[in-house]
């Protein structure tokens, strides 16, 4: 990944008491830092709605969080990047290989793009980053409980 994808201010590590307050937490402070627009909160969360998200991480490593990559439209977005988002409790997402199976999910990818196609591009680079990613090294990024701790592993994992 490239140094503009992943920013320290845009890791965070936070407890949500479901799927809609980990998106409230998050955009507001994407909203804050003027990465999203007004309608971002919204749009994301119909877009999990219809489109889920969420995907086992068995075939990553065994032990390893569920994962999620929330993401909408480009016309919300002003500003490319990738949020990593430690949960620090487990939020239920839909799984996008069956929508009708709810996952615990510990950590999100959210993609944020400008472009209408961009966001297939970066799920398709965290993906590639998260299958070459030693399971170790996915074990001590998940691990982390601080935003800077975040940031600093994923960026010692070459993220």
């Amino acid at each position: 990944m490239t140094e503009e994808l992943l920013k320290a201010e845009s890791c965070f590590v936070l407890r949500a008491e479901d799927r809609a307050d980990m998106f409230a937490q998050v955009y507001k402070k994407l909203l804050e830092q003027g990465l999203v627009a007004a309608g971002f909160l919204d749009q994301v969360v119909d877009r999990e709605e219809d489109f889920p998200t969420g995907l086992a991480s068995c075939n990553l490593a065994p032990d390893l969080p569920n994962l999620a990559f929330p993401h909408t439209e480009g016309c919300f977005v002003k500003e490319q990047r990738v949020v990593p988002i430690k949960l620090l409790a487990p939020v239920s997402f839909k799984s996008m290989v069956d929508p009708s199976r709810e996952l615990p999910v510990g950590f999100c990818f959210m993609l944020l793009d400008q472009k209408a196609d961009g966001q297939a591009e970066l799920l398709a680079r965290t993906m590639t980053f998260l299958s070459q990613a030693e399971p170790a090294a996915l074990s001590r990024i998940f691990a982390q409980t601080d935003p800077a701790g975040l940031y600093s592993a994923l960026r010692e994992e070459g993220f």
